[in-house]
């Protein structure tokens, strides 16, 4: 092969490397925004349903646990799966408008936060995260996603049981435990998470490129919301969860 032959294929190599490399370059920075974008709430392209809306390999483990519970009695049936953003702006300013006609808006921001998270931030935007309840037995009165009846003769206290003993089997973990030593949200025995998932959710949810998109977000009562406050809040409420799910 002739000198002037061997640079130019070498060059033209080079350049194909290079091209491959810019090529996988931009494809993982698409990737990472498609799943922001998920995360945020803003899009279901990650997610796959039967009647309510959640990510397919969640959904996939959830059939298998699902059909197990049944050989004993048990008709795991899921309440709350995916929310959208716009589904959780709605909570959040229904409940905001409520509490500042008695309250300061900083007030209100941390009642809320009590149970529901501020828009954007959600689990439920990854449709990793359900509320579930037994539907073979008789529903109680009123709210079903309650504490009192998922323990002592609650007519969910045996699905807890069940899933206490059998959940972590499929990958669901529950998320927000009864330790008093766990800060964030309040104790929810029916809040599952399906770890596999999650934990990569969870890890990208708390990096900077997330929080630059979510400040692009709008709803009310924001404008309330001071730096510090979003940094504790993503400290204390995103991370306040069972160690189990946190990203290894």
């Amino acid at each position: 092969m002739h000198r002037n032959q061997f640079i130019k294929l070498t060059f033209l190599a080079s350049l194909g490397i290079q091209y491959e490399i810019k090529n996988e370059f931009f494809k993982a920075c698409s990737t990472q925004q498609v799943q922001i974008k998920n995360l945020l709430g803003l899009s279901a392209s990650h997610l796959i349903s039967d009647s309510i809306l959640i990510e397919k390999q969640t959904y996939r483990s959830f059939l298998k646990m699902k059909s197990e519970a049944a050989k004993e009695g048990m008709e795991i049936q899921i309440v709350s799966g995916y929310r959208s953003f716009s589904h959780q702006k709605s909570i959040w300013e229904r409940k905001f408008k409520q509490m500042t006609k008695q309250m300061s808006s900083e007030e209100a921001i941390s009642n809320i936060i009590t149970y529901s998270s501020i828009p954007g931030t959600s689990r439920h935007h990854w449709g990793t995260d359900i509320d579930v309840i037994d539907a073979a037995v008789k529903a109680p009165e009123g709210d079903l996603l309650l504490e009192q009846n998922y323990t002592g003769l609650g007519p969910y206290s045996p699905l807890k049981s069940w899933m206490e003993a059998n959940s972590k089997k499929f990958g669901f973990h529950l998320v927000y435990t009864a330790d008093e030593k766990r800060s964030g949200f309040n104790y929810e025995p029916w809040h599952y998470s399906y770890a596999p998932t999650s934990r990569k959710y969870l890890n990208l949810q708390v990096s900077n490129e997330f929080k630059l998109a979510w400040k692009k977000l709008e709803f009310t009562g924001k404008s309330d919301m001071s730096d510090e406050f979003i940094e504790t809040y993503f400290k204390n409420y995103s991370l306040g969860i069972n160690p189990t799910l946190m990203p290894s």
